[in-house]
């Protein structure tokens, strides 16, 4: 992968930065670093909705106004429930936040940076 390719960084990685000393850690720090994250309003909310206090918040709030942000468009939503859809007809439930993040992610080229299982359940994406 490139040196400067831009990454789509999952709910899961931002709380192991915010959380932790792992090397998952150290990796999103590089990233940050060399301005190759980009953030969405799916994973902005999911961390919102998990925060501690009015630091936390303003913390979240303030790194993710430096980052590039992408817009889900009609075109996402569109192809999340069909993406959806054809999960659940082969009896895999995966949560629409993380179809619609992958369908983003699809879409505008860029790997998905996670550990969570559910991506390895949709085709066509590639993780970082």
């Amino acid at each position: 992968m490139p040196v400067n390719r831009k990454v789509i960084v999952d709910t899961c990685i931002w709380i192991e930065f915010f959380r932790s000393k792992s090397e998952i850690s150290n990796r999103m720090k590089e990233l940050v670093s060399h301005d190759r994250v980009i953030v969405t309003g799916i994973i902005l909310a999911e961390l919102l909705q998990g925060v501690k206090g009015k630091q936390e918040k303003k913390s979240i709030e303030s790194i993710f106004n430096t980052m590039e942000y992408l817009e889900m468009t009609k075109g996402v939503w569109l192809e999340t429930g069909v993406v959806s859809k054809k999960l659940r007809a082969l009896g895999k439930t995966v949560p629409l936040s993380d179809i619609s993040i992958a369908c983003l992610a699809k879409q505008n080229g860029y790997p998905v940076f996670t550990i969570d299982k559910h991506f390895n359940e949709i085709q066509g994406i590639k993780l970082y």
